[in-house]
C-alpha cells in the first residue's frame, strides 16, 4: 500500500484491487461473490457533495495520477489565495505576479498534503525553492509575514475536504456491507 494511502486511512477501503490487498480486508463485497470493483470506488467518490473533496479522493485513490483532477485541485487552491489576498488588499508582490505566485504555493501545499514524508524535508527556505519561487522573488521572511496565511488557508480547504470525504467514504462503505447482507 502507498504512503499516500497510509496516511489518509479511510480512503483504504477504496483502493483494494489496486495495490496489495490487506489482510483483515474481505474483497468479496456483494451477494454475487464480485470484488470491489471500479463502480464501488466511482460511487463514493460520486457521493461526495464537492467536487473538491471528488478530485482530492481520486488523486489518493489513484496515486496522484489523475492530472485533470490534479490541475483542479491546485487551481481551487490557487483561487482561495487570490480571493483573500484580494479581500485582504494585499498589494501585488513587486518581482512576481499575485496570480503566479498563488499558482506556485498550491503546486506546494497540494504535494505536500498528498505526500506526507515531503514536507519533512523542507525548511521555509526550502519550501520556497520547491514552489518555484526565487529569492529575488519574495524572500522567506516576507513570505512568513506576508503570505503563509494563505497557504495555511489552501491546507485547511484540503483538510476540510478530505473530512468530507472520508466521512463519505465511511457511509458508502456501511451501506455496501448493509446492502450485501439484506
Amino acid at each position: 500500500m502507498n504512503a499516500m494511502v497510509t496516511k489518509f486511512e479511510k480512503f483504504e477501503w477504496l483502493t483494494h484491487g489496486l495495490t496489495v490487498r490487506s489482510s483483515g480486508f474481505d474483497p468479496y463485497v456483494r451477494a454475487t461473490g464480485e470484488r470491489l470493483n471500479y463502480q464501488d470506488r466511482l460511487g463514493a467518490i460520486a457521493a461526495m457533495d464537492t467536487q473538491l473533496a471528488k478530485s482530492l479522493t481520486a488523486l489518493i485513490v489513484f496515486e496522484n495520477k489523475t492530472a485533470t483532477d490534479y490541475d483542479y485541485v491546485r487551481q481551487y487552491l490557487a483561487d482561495i489565495f487570490i480571493e483573500q489576498a484580494v479581500r485582504d488588499k494585499k498589494r501585488e508582490p513587486e518581482r512576481i505576479a499575485m496570480y503566479h505566485l498563488a499558482w506556485l504555493v498550491s503546486r506546494m501545499v497540494l504535494d505536500f498534503v498528498l505526500d506526507p514524508e515531503l514536507e519533512e524535508n523542507y525548511t521555509a527556505k526550502g519550501r520556497l525553492a520547491y514552489a518555484g519561487i526565487h529569492r529575488h522573488q519574495i524572500n522567506v521572511e516576507s513570505y512568513r509575514k506576508t503570505w503563509k496565511a494563505y497557504e495555511n488557508l489552501m491546507v485547511k480547504a484540503l483538510e476540510s475536504a478530505i473530512e468530507e470525504a472520508e466521512i463519505v467514504i465511511e457511509q458508502y462503505r456501511k451501506n455496501t456491507y448493509k446492502n450485501m447482507h439484506n
